[in-house]
């Protein structure tokens, strides 16, 4: 169906565009929550009389915006969870419990503003979260998923990028080590054969 947008929507177009999109999506989201009109003649002689008063409030939306992504970028927010010995977790994370959780801590956030780039979360660990809070506005906010347990809560390990360069660091300097050995247990084999069978010089 063709429709036209009062505001502008990522990914779809700029105010007052007229786009096509399916008609559940127009009539379930856009349409109720004031984002967008069907594109009949009636409508657009609508939108062009309220034009200049859909561009300021629009512009007043991206403002709003642009001062909630100064107070949650790169925040991070803990969410309990019980799970097994092995971070596995007995249920997910998603964008509805990040939102309760942002929500907690004083912030506004509704889970339609949130983008999960690997999936629902399943295991403890740490996780960015893509807060898409206007066409124009989007910031990330960590995420740790932590082991609720009867005895508290167990953060999770954080992996760190120099610690593992290290382990690796480590892990090659024992081969080497134990290459090294190879050799030697070869030239103490060849010391140990007849002289006669050694080419001279």
């Amino acid at each position: 169906m063709d429709i036209i947008l009062l505001q502008k929507i990522r990914n779809l177009g700029d105010l007052g565009d007229t786009v096509k999109v399916r008609a559940g999506y127009g009539r379930n989201y856009l349409f109720p929550r004031g984002m967008a009109l069907p594109a009949t003649r009636e409508n657009l002689a609508i939108f062009e009389e309220r034009r200049s008063e859909l561009q300021a409030a629009s512009e007043e939306r991206e403002d709003r915006a642009k001062l909630r992504a100064d107070q949650l970028r790169n925040k991070s927010f803990t969410i309990a969870m019980r799970a097994s010995d092995e971070g596995k977790l007995y249920g997910s994370v998603g964008p509805q419990e990040i939102a309760q959780a942002v929500n907690d801590e004083g912030f506004e956030l509704d889970p339609r503003e949130i983008t999960l780039t690997e999936g629902t979360i399943r295991q403890v660990g740490y996780y960015l979260a893509e807060l898409t809070l206007h066409a124009e506005v989007v910031c990330n906010i960590e995420i740790v998923v932590a082991q609720q347990t009867d005895m508290g809560i167990n953060m999770p390990a954080r992996v760190n990028e120099n610690t593992e360069d290290d382990a690796t660091a480590e892990e090659v300097e024992g081969e080497r080590v134990e290459d090294a050995g190879e050799p030697a247990d070869a030239s103490a084999t060849e010391a140990d054969e007849p002289i006669g069978e050694r080419e001279e010089p």
